[in-house]
Order: C-alpha cells, then sequence, then structure tokens
C-alpha cells in the first residue's frame, strides 16, 4: 500500500497535542483539533461553548513563550477545532490520526474504540504516548488498525525539539513505518529514531536514568544542585541547562511519572532501584512545585532589592530555597573556553578535583547502562545516540562517548573499580576493532545484532560546513572568513570570527569569493556551523573607530561592507546564502543580498542596529525598500518608506524564517528548510540547481532596484509618528534622533517624489546617516552598553 500524508487530526488539545498540531501546521499540512466538549457545555448548541477546550489549547499554543509553538499566524490559520463528540467522524477525511491524550491506559482504548468505529481503512493511526507500550495500547482492535499503527513520541516544545521516536505495533506494515521515517524527516524536519516496544523507548529510559542517576549520587556524596549543573552542563557536552534546571523546564511531575512507570515495568532492569523517587522530590510533587510551569522547582527566581530578580537553589534537607553559592572547579574552569565538546569531556572526567569525580561517575553509570540495554530497547547504537544528541541536547551520543574517551581505556577504569562490563563492550573488544564506530570515510558502526561493522545511514549523517572543509579543502583564508571548496563546483564561503561578527575580513573575502567563482567554480554558498550565522557588525571596532575619531577608516570599512553585498548580490555566478539561529543587523542584510536564500525554520532575522544608535548600513535600508516597493506597488511612493520605517525603527526580529518573509527579510522565492542539520546540504542543492538554469540560459543575475520615495513631505509624518512617542515617553530624545536620520534615508532624503533614485543613491545615504550617528555621544553610549551588558541602552 502506498502512504500520503494531506491532512491530519489531532485528538487531544494539550500542551503535546495543540504542539503537534501546530507543527503539522508548520509544515503547511491543514489540521482538525479535536478534544472533549467542556463539562459546563455539555448541554450547550453554541460551537463555541462546546470546542472551548480545544479553542483554549490552540490559543495557548499560539501564544507561548518564549516563541509561538507556529511559525507564523498563516501557519495557525490552518487548524480547525472541534469536539470529538460532534466532529470525530470528520477524522474519515484525513491521512493520519494522532492521538495526544491523557497518558492513561483505558482512556486511550476507549478513544480507539470510537475512532475505529468513524476511521477510514487505511488510514494512519499514531499515539504520542511517552512511555505505553503498544502491545497494550493495540488490545482489542481489528487487524486494518493495528495494520496502520504505530506510535510517534514528539518531545516537547514540539516546534524546537529535533527527535521523533517511532515505535512499530506487532503488527504495523513495515511500508507504513518506512513512508513515516521519509515523511517526518523530509516533510517535519524531525529527527527520526526507531525504537524498540520498551517502556519509555530509548530517550526517556537514558535520559531519566541519568537524572536519577544524578540525583541519588548528588545526596549520598553531599554536592549542591547548583554544583551539580555546573559540572553537568556545557563541559560535559551538555546543555547549560543541565540536569536540575532541565528538569524545572520539563516539570518534575513529568519526570517522576517516568521514573515510576519504569520501575513498576521494568522488574528485570539491572539499576532499577535508581529508578526510586527520592521523598524531597515526592514532596515537591506533592507541593506543586513542578518546576517552571508553577514558579518554583529545583530553582525558584525571586525580587530583590531595587527591582532586580535572584534565582534561589532549593535546598534538599530542608526543602527551603537559598542563594546560590558561588560554583569553581578548577577542571570545569580550564575548558570554558574549549570549543571542542569531546576534549571538554576527556578533560573534565579525567581530573581530579569534586568536579572531576562526579562527572567521571555519572558519565560511567551512563555509559555502562546505555550499554546494557541497548539491544533491549534498540536495533543499533545509532538510533540511541541520535535519541539522546536530537532528545537531550548532547553534543554526542553515549557511544560516542565511549569512542572518545577510549573504550579500552574507560573499560580498564571501570573494572578497576569493580565495575562490570555489559556483554556489548566485552563484544566491541573482544570481536570489534575496540571502538563503537570506525573512522573510516565510509563511517561505519558496531552492530551488535550481527557482530560487525555496518555502514552507518547516510541520512543521518549531516553536511556540515566542517566536513565539507575536510573533504574538500580550502581555497583561500584570511583571519575572518575561508573559501571552501563544497564539491561539484560549489565554493563555500565560511565566517569564523567571535560570534561571526561582520568586519572588513569578511567583506574581503566575500568579494574574492565572486571574483573567484568567476574563474573556476559554477556558484557560491555562504554558509556556517555556528548557532548564529552573525550577529551582525564588529561593534567594537566600529565605537573604537568612532571614539578616535577615525571618520575616513570607518567610512571606508562601511563602503567596502556596502560594495561586499553589492558583489554578491549582482554576481554573474549564483549566491545562494544558508543563515540559521540569530541573523542580525550585517548579518541580516548579506543575507537578504543573497541570489537566494536558504533559511533554517529556525531563523531570526532583524536589522536591529537602532538598538545601538545607529541604523542599517551595509545595504539593508536599500534592500528592504526595494523588497517593499514591489510588495506594495499599487500604493505610492510613501507606503514603502512606512512599512520599512516601523519595522526598522523598532529593531524588529522575525520569530522564525517563516515570519521573515512577512517583514521582507526573506522573499517569498526563498526556501526553508526545517531542519538545521540539512540546511548546507540544501543550500548546496540550490546553488547547483541555479548554476544548471545559468547553463541552459534560464538564469542570470537580477536587475538594479530604482526608487520613488516620498521625499519631506514623508519624513516629516514619520517623524510625526516618532514625536508622538517622545510626548507619550515611549521613544526617548536620542530614540527621535536615530528615527529621524532612519527617516530621512528611507524617504529619500532630500529627493522629490518626482525624482528617480539608484541604489547607489540610497546606500550614500545610508552611509552618510551612519557616520553622523556614530559620531554622536550618546550613540557611543549606546555602543558601549551593548557591549558591556548584552542590552541596549535607553538613553
Amino acid at each position: 500500500m502506498s502512504y500520503n500524508i494531506q491532512r491530519a487530526a489531532v485528538i487531544g488539545a494539550g500542551i503535546m497535542g495543540a504542539g503537534i498540531a501546530a507543527h503539522l501546521a508548520n509544515a503547511g499540512i491543514p489540521v482538525l483539533l479535536l478534544d472533549i466538549v467542556a463539562p459546563d457545555a455539555q448541554n450547550s448548541t453554541d460551537r463555541i461553548a462546546r470546542n472551548r477546550v480545544a479553542q483554549t489549547g490552540l490559543d495557548r499554543a499560539i501564544k507561548a513563550r518564549p516563541a509561538s509553538a507556529f511559525y507564523s499566524q498563516k501557519s495557525a490559520r490552518l487548524v480547525t477545532v472541534g469536539n470529538i463528540d460532534d466532529d470525530l467522524a470528520k477524522v474519515s477525511e484525513v491521512d493520519w490520526i494522532v492521538e495526544a491524550v491523557f497518558e492513561q491506559l483505558d482512556i486511550k482504548r476507549d478513544l480507539y474504540a470510537r475512532v475505529e468505529a468513524v476511521r477510514r481503512p487505511g488510514t494512519i493511526i499514531s499515539s504520542n504516548t511517552s512511555g505505553l507500550p503498544a502491545t497494550m495500547l493495540l488490545e482489542g482492535r481489528g487487524e486494518d488498525f493495528r495494520r496502520h499503527f504505530l506510535i510517534t513520541h514528539f518531545f516537547n516544545p514540539v516546534r524546537f525539539m529535533k527527535l521523533l521516536e517511532l515505535v512499530s505495533g506487532p503488527e504495523t506494515d513495515p511500508e507504513l513505518m518506512r513512508f513515516m521515517g521519509e515523511f517526518c524527516t523530509d516533510t517535519l524536519g524531525k529527527g527520526v529514531v526507531y525504537c524498540k516496544d520498551r517502556p519509555n523507548f530509548i530517550g526517556n529510559r537514558i535520559g531519566t536514568f541519568g537524572f536519577m542517576a544524578t540525583i541519588h549520587r548528588m545526596l549520598d556524596e553531599g554536592y549542591r544542585i547548583e554544583e551539580v549543573d555546573a559540572i553537568l552542563g556545557q563541559p560535559m557536552g551538555r546543555p547549560k541547562s543541565a540536569a536540575f534546571r532541565t528538569a524545572d523546564l520539563a516539570g518534575i511531575d513529568t519526570l517522576v511519572h517516568v521514573a515510576d512507570n519504569l520501575y513498576e515495568n521494568l522488574p528485570d532492569d539491572p539499576q532499577r532501584e535508581l529508578f526510586k523517587t527520592p521523598q524531597f522530590v515526592r514532596e515537591m510533587v506533592t507541593r506543586k512545585w513542578l518546576g517552571d510551569k508553577t514558579g518554583q522547582g529545583f530553582y525558584k527566581r525571586v525580587k530583590g532589592a531595587g527591582g532586580s530578580s535572584e534565582i534561589l537553589a532549593i535546598d534538599p534537607a530542608t526543602l527551603e530555597y537559598r542563594p546560590q553559592e558561588s560554583v569553581h572547579f578548577s577542571s570545569i574552569d580550564s575548558v570554558k573556553s574549549n570549543p571542542d565538546p569531546l576534549d571538554r569531556i576527556r578533560s573534565v572526567v579525567n581530573s581530579s578535583d569534586r568536579a572531576g569525580k562526579l562527572a567521571w561517575e555519572l558519565t560511567a553509570d551512563a555509559l555502562l547502562y546505555s550499554a546494557a540495554v541497548a539491544p533491549e530497547i534498540a536495533d543499533d547504537i545509532v538510533n540511541i545516540d541520535n535519541a539522546m544528541r536530537w532528545g537531550f541536547n548532547w553534543d554526542v551520543g553515549p557511544f560516542q562517548t565511549w569512542d572518545a574517551l577510549g573504550v579500552e581505556a574507560v573499560a580498564k577504569r571501570m573494572a578497576a573499580e569493580g565495575r562490570t562490563l555489559p556483554p556489548l563492550v566485552e563484544d566491541v573488544l573482544g570481536n570489534g576493532t575496540g571502538s563503537f564506530y570506525t573512522a573510516t570515510a565510509n563511517r561505519s558502526y558496531y552492530d551488535f545484532t550481527a557482530h560487525a561493522y555496518t555502514p552507518v545511514p547516510q541520512a543521518t549523517i549531516p553536511v556540515t560546513v566542517a566536513s565539507l572543509k575536510k573533504s574538500g579543502g580550502v581555497v583561500k583564508e584570511n583571519r575572518g572568513a575561508s573559501l571552501i571548496d563544497f564539491g561539484d563546483g560549489v565554493l563555500g564561503v565560511e565566517f569564523h570570527t567571535k560570534m561571526n561578527s561582520i568586519d572588513d575580513d569578511i567583506a574581503n573575502i566575500m568579494r574574492a569569493a565572486v571574483e573567484e567563482a568567476q574563474k573556476n567554480w559554477r556558484a557560491i554558498v555562504i554558509a556556517n556551523d555556528a548557532p548564529d550565522f552573525s550577529v551582525g557588525a564588529n561593534l567594537a571596532q566600529a565605537l573604537m573607530g568612532a571614539k578616535m575619531r577615525q571618520w575616513a577608516l570607518l567610512e571606508k570599512a562601511v563602503t567596502n561592507f556596502q560594495q561586499a553585498n553589492q558583489t554578491i548580490r549582482y554576481s554573474p555566478v549564483p549566491v545562494v546564502v544558508a543563515p540559521a539561529g540569530r541573523v542580525l543587523g550585517g548579518g541580516c542584510e548579506i543575507a537578504m543580498h543573497g541570489q537566494k536564500t536558504r533559511a533554517a525554520a529556525e531563523t531570526y532575522l532583524g536589522l536591529v542596529e537602532v538598538g545601538a544608535g545607529l541604523i542599517p548600513a551595509g545595504g539593508g535600508c536599500k534592500e528592504l525598500l526595494a523588497r517593499w516597493q514591489s510588495m506594495t506597488p499599487e500604493k505610492g511612493p510613501f507606503s514603502p518608506s512606512r512599512h520599512v520605517f516601523e519595522i526598522v525603527a523598532v529593531a524588529t526580529v522575525a520569530a522564525s524564517a517563516a515570519e521573515a518573509v512577512s517583514y521582507g527579510f526573506l522573499r517569498k522565492t526563498d526556501a526553508i528548510t526545517l531542519d538545521r542539520e540539512r540546511l548546507v546540504s540544501d543550500a548546496k542543492a540550490d546553488a547547483i540547481a541555479l548554476a544548471d538554469a545559468k547553463d541552459r540560459g534560464e538564469w542570470q543575475p537580477p536587475t538594479p532596484a530604482t526608487f520613488r520615495l516620498p521625499g519631506e513631505g514623508g519624513r516629516l509624518v514619520l517623524e510625526q509618528q516618532v514625536d508622538n512617542l517622545r510626548l507619550q515617553g515611549k521613544a526617548s530624545e536620542h530614540d527621535a534622533v536615530v528615527a529621524s536620520k532612519l527617516a530621512f534615508v528611507l524617504t529619500g532624503g532630500n529627493a522629490s517624489p518626482l525624482d528617480t533614485l539608484t541604489e547607489q543613491d540610497i546606500l550614500d545615504l545610508e552611509r552618510e546617516a551612519f557616520l553622523s550617528l556614530a559620531g554622536m555621544p550618546k550613540t557611543q553610549d549606546r555602543m558601549d552598553a551593548l557591549l558591556r551588558t548584552g542590552k541596549p541602552l535607553r538613553n
């Protein structure tokens, strides 16, 4: 049977259900979101009242903070709400039904019986259960239901967490499992792992074990909560939230529920006793100290004197909150600046201080447990490593960590401590090469079923700038950026300044890329592996130049950046820019000047220069004006100026790549990749496609824009808006000065509405306004404050 998903239904509008519905909508799939009829509306005929539970879940997803579950309001409009009493029959019209109701077996079974009565044969049906086995869920269901059933366990928040665990039922169609793996990877952008039908699958089995081991060792060995988090966070290749902060984010009641489920359903687990929840944690649940959702958990934020806030940590012995103590360990301090997670882990676990002792003990616990249960929970170690990387944001999975530390060396250390090695480790040492993965060009993993090495599926190996640099080599480089052979005639441009801040080195490499490409290459891709594509211009250099009154040098730098952006904009060789993460100020200007932009879904673009008391001067004003001019051609010369002013004057940052389209930071013709790990390969494919189109005579560089702008009359209108805000106390005097300079640029300076301006005219206005503002003491104060505190100064 062939499968296709055009429409979906999600039953259960809680945090997970609404989050799943939102992400399906983010992928362009219309969704029916159902929940129960509100108890007080059982006898009502008012559909709004009867749909209130589902509507509340949808509203919560839209308004979720720090970011909505939706990429944009347009996505939210793809979700229709209803209730299971009035609308359950509508699931016969969809291709995929997702059950996301309360984690209680009888409730799920009762729902399945109702769904089976109205479901169209062949419709995919899945459960978002986090731990109930498929065999238990399917009791009493018919053959077609069982054949088309699987578990699709999303991680929360669905929009941001990459991991999706797929679990087959005993009779699930193998073709359905293959299809869902491809669909959820390619369409939803998820990192799919295949799990065996065991309690809590892979991620929560190993993750919960790790947390419970941590909490027991903390209590037994007398570590403070903040000490544990300082040790187990970034120094150990884990998120900054480490253990206890992560528990507060996930919900302590959820953690206890999972631990209890594992304890009850794993009577033969080698570490079953560790899943017993300490009494102080149970008491926290009783008191509703559940983490962020109730305002306090292992940590609690309180307001201090002067309105400042302080984060307190709980004392497990007294259940009282106390100020956190400063945490310093030589092993931790020594790795803070090391960018290599494997180096950090090796250094810390081999240290002799208290941090090294705890790090080693817990690492050994996790490595042994993962190896012991691997054959029970997964078909291979690759799925386990990916589950921990994608579901818990570990830099490396447990078997990758075994290899990084040296399997033989770790095994000897464990044996010396009296620990028992699992059969899998003995197998790798005896029958393998002494490592779980091979370091050959065709990377392989140790298959514990075949007792031999098997190639790692290529789909699970991300294409990164680092991997392309390793295979293709560096063509040219300076201190700020490199030209890299991406292969297949594609020349890559990588930034490597601190936070990828833009400076002359980057501008020079961009210009060199176009010059080099015209001789030897078919296309250019500008990309990097950093969390943030670029946070903007090198503000420290700009501030230093302004304070030293080096106006000629500063103007030269601005001009160089403008020319670099114009060079890639009108390059005779196709240029694709691939941003992700924060893409601010000058970084946003680079992205906007690409002939095509391929953005990661989680890309946050914005021209934020006003926060530093400046305006965009790398062509950002020019490019945004050109885009709004084409988006609103019938509305006259003032409309583009007004739209761009309203976006730039308040330093608007798009909350997603999809939202960036509505602001004009991205074009409708640009592309979005939901899975960040596929971004570079997708951008390279775009570049090759453009090069092929060029070879066919179907592509050429864009034509420079011309502008008709409103001039003084439009500027006065914009300035009046700012003046009104100033009088209301919503804008400062210097805000008004910066806004006036911005308005001058966006309305064409001293030009008449009848004049036709070129792109160079707008670039000249940008540069002049930037230099003028940079010379003002209050702008310099803003720049200094941003550099010192990371926060904008309102002066």
